[in-house]
Formats: C-alpha cells, structure tokens, sequence
C-alpha cells in the first residue's frame, strides 16, 4: 500500500448549494455532552443515533455535540454507543435543549484467559468479508456528512474548513483486485450542500505546492474499509504479511466482541500497518478499525525515500520523511443496518532538503461524521454529483460567498476551547 495516495485528500473545494432540505425543516434540536461515570470526563466520538431511523453524529474531543433530529422522530429513542462501554438508550422527547449530559458505564469484559478462542483472527476476517453484503447492503445509498478539515504548517493552523457533504456510493459488494480499480473510479461521487473556510493564505503559500494543493470531495470517503478492503488488512492475500492477536469480550448486552490486533511480521519487506479492529461476534459486521505504519514500513520507507525527489517552492532536492500517520473508521447499525459512522485521520510530514538544509512540518487534521443515510431510489435517481469538482482546483480559486452565521447554528462538532483559539489566531 502507498502511503502518499491520501496526502492531499483532506482539503474540500467550495462551491454553494442550496441547504438540504433535512437540514430546513422543522426539527428537535439536543446539545448536550457524553460523559464516563467514573470520571465524569468526556467521551470523544462516541457515537450518537436515533433507533428508527438513519440519523447520528459523533462527539467532538471534549466529548460534547449536537444533533438535529426531524420532529417527525421526536418520540423515538437516542442511542449512545462508545466501544468498552454499555449502550445507553434515552427518550429523544426527554432531551431537547441545552447541557445534557449523558454518561455512560463501563460495560465490556474479557473473556477468560483460558477459555479456547472458537475462530482464529484469520477466520473472522475471512467472514468480515464474506458478510459484507449482508450486513451493509449491496444497493446504492446518498450519505450524508459533516466534515471538518485542518492544515497546520510547522505546528501552526494554517487552515480550517467546514463542509456538508452529500455522497453516493454503488454499495458494499464483494469485488476482486481487477474489479477494484472500477469501483473506486464509480464510487463516492460528491456534492457539496453546503461549506466554509478560514485560511492563512500567506503561510500555506509559504511551503509551495504543498499547502496549496487540495483533493477531490469524495476523497473524504476512501478510507471506507469495508468498501475498499482489497489491499487492506482485511484483504486475505495479505494474511501471510501480518501477525495476529485476538481475544473474545463480552459487550453490555452479553454478545460477543472480537477483538483482533495486527502488525507487520519482521522481515517482511512490504509498507503495512499496525493496529487493531473491534467485530461483532453474531453477525461478523466491522465496527471500528484504527491503524498507523508498522515499525518494518519505517525501515522500507527509509530505505526508499531519496529514491523520491520533490519540487517543492519551485526548488528541488526535497525528500519526505516517513508520515506519522493514524487513521480510525467506525460503522454503527441505524434502522437494522451497519453503515459508516466516522472517520478521523490524522498526518503528519516532515519535508526535508538537506543540500540547503531545511526543513518543514505539514499535518493534516480530518473528521468525517455521517449524519444521515438513503436508499431512496429517487433520491439516487435524481443525484447530481460531480467527481471532478475540486481536482486541481485551490478551494479558494472556487469559493462562493460564506454564510458564517449558518455554521454559529449548525455545527455537528461543537468547537472546543484549543480550537476556538487557533481560529482567532487565523482571523487575527
């Protein structure tokens, strides 16, 4: 696997559209924070749904949020979920309004040591796949999303974006390596509903191509593991590259958790990654999975990196250092099917030019929360996305007019303290 396919995902070009009509109508609106028992701190991206339908969100990293549920579900329950932790079920009616809080009891337990795993960690991914269909269904859907991204140059944000994203996809299928290429060409082909961007134009012009440079809208939507598991751990002809580790938990409700760790094996002369995924015993469907590069995918890159020049500020000789890089997706059940709830990536790159001897850092911040989902076949009939905005294009050289009073009232990731300042520093 490339580790530089996803450097220049992060940036969403801005053009306007109308608001989504969810977005519009007449709507019960809960602010609130989810809190741990014990220690009454927050809970970050735990993951927020209602029961009866498919609309969710995350909490931010101070573990608080805000969701916007139509008032047509204003009797239905919320849903709080968060790995290790038992499921906390709440009357949405019992919620409107600001300051609630919701904690959540620690709620998962490993299993007996002794107790003889009844699939290996190998079979289990095995039936991951095999129940892709099944468990996230093969027809197109639209997401729905909120995506905030940062861009920091040497440890300063140099920009801030803000986007509702709609995104369809052809489904979650089996595919094989040659069918691979043609998905990723017809999948997740945006629409942006609606954006905005705080931006310091003269430090990302101050490292070149590299802060100036932005990616498609549907690139946002690529580290979708179980749509795109060829080439992934989860693909079975990379087995023999990985070693594994698994125990079995048992959740709040007494089903079954596997709980499966992977890492490059030594020697193995390939890029890989290291980490670990969490999978639903009774029905094998993906929940989270978090990886970052292995130790042996720094010592392949090390030995790779001069072979790769860069023309970075019209000058070349620059070389990038290995990315330090972590990403984590999750997949939460709304309405009786598993989808994509979120993923968050961080990066971090280091350029260096050793003839002139300088050096920069660059790093990438990016949160997608899925918001709401359809299959609606006249919502996907009607869909009017396009996969070539943004390639190319600076989102500054597209950018409508920016309604920062819709972002004061819409905001699916409250900003925290840390943030709110560094976006002063920008404005400043």
């Amino acid at each position: 696997m490339r580790f530089l396919r996803f450097l220049f995902l992060l940036l969403i070009p801005l053009v306007v559209f109308p608001v989504n009509q969810v977005l519009s109508q007449e709507v019960v609106t809960i602010n609130g924070i989810v809190i741990d028992t014990t220690s009454g701190k927050g809970l970050p991206f735990a993951q927020i749904s209602v029961l009866n339908c498919t609309i969710g969100t995350v909490t931010n990293e101070d573990g608080e949020f805000k969701l916007d549920i139509p008032s047509l579900f204003s009797k239905d329950t919320l849903l709080v979920t968060y790995m290790g932790y038992e499921t906390l079920r709440r009357a949405v009616s019992g919620l409107q309004g600001k300051g609630v809080r919701l904690a959540l009891k620690p709620g998962m337990l490993k299993l007996a040591e002794v107790e003889i795993l009844s699939l290996s960690a190998e079979e289990v991914l095995k039936r991951v796949v095999a129940n892709v269909p099944a468990n996230y269904g093969k027809d197109s859907l639209v997401l729905t999303a909120f995506i905030r991204s940062q861009k920091f140059v040497n440890g300063k944000m140099a920009e801030f974006t803000e986007a509702i994203i709609e995104d369809m996809k052809t489904g979650y299928d089996l595919c094989g390596p040659k069918e691979f290429k043609l998905r990723k060409s017809q999948s997740n082909i945006p629409l942006l509903v609606k954006g905005r961007v705080i931006s310091d134009t003269t430090l990302l012009n101050s490292v070149g191509e590299i802060g100036t440079s932005a990616g498609c809208l549907g690139c946002n939507f690529v580290n979708d593991f179980v749509e795109f598991y060829v080439n992934t751990v989860l693909d079975e002809r990379l087995f023999p590259y990985y070693t594994f580790k698994s125990e079995e938990l048992i959740s709040s409700d007494g089903g079954k958790i596997y709980h499966i760790r992977f890492d490059q094996k030594p020697g193995v002369k390939k890029t890989l990654w290291k980490g670990e995924m969490f999978i639903n015993g009774s029905d094998f469907a993906l929940l989270k999975i978090t990886q970052k590069p292995s130790f042996e995918a720094f010592d392949q890159f090390e030995k790779k990196k001069y072979k790769r020049v860069y023309m970075i500020m019209n000058t070349t000789g620059w070389y990038q250092e290995m990315p330090m890089m972590e990403w984590t997706t999750t997949y939460s059940k709304r309405d009786g099917t598993y989808y994509l709830n979120t993923i968050h990536i961080q990066n971090w790159l280091t350029f260096i030019n050793p003839v002139k001897g300088r050096k920069f850092k660059f790093a990438y911040r990016n949160e997608v929360v899925v918001t709401e989902v359809t299959r609606d076949p006249g919502k996907i009939r009607n869909f009017r996305g396009d996969k070539t905005i943004g390639v190319n294009q600076r989102w500054d050289q597209i950018v409508g007019t920016t309604d920062d009073m819709f972002w004061v009232k819409f905001n699916y990731l409250p900003i925290e303290e840390k943030l709110k300042r560094d976006l002063q520093q920008i404005s400043r």
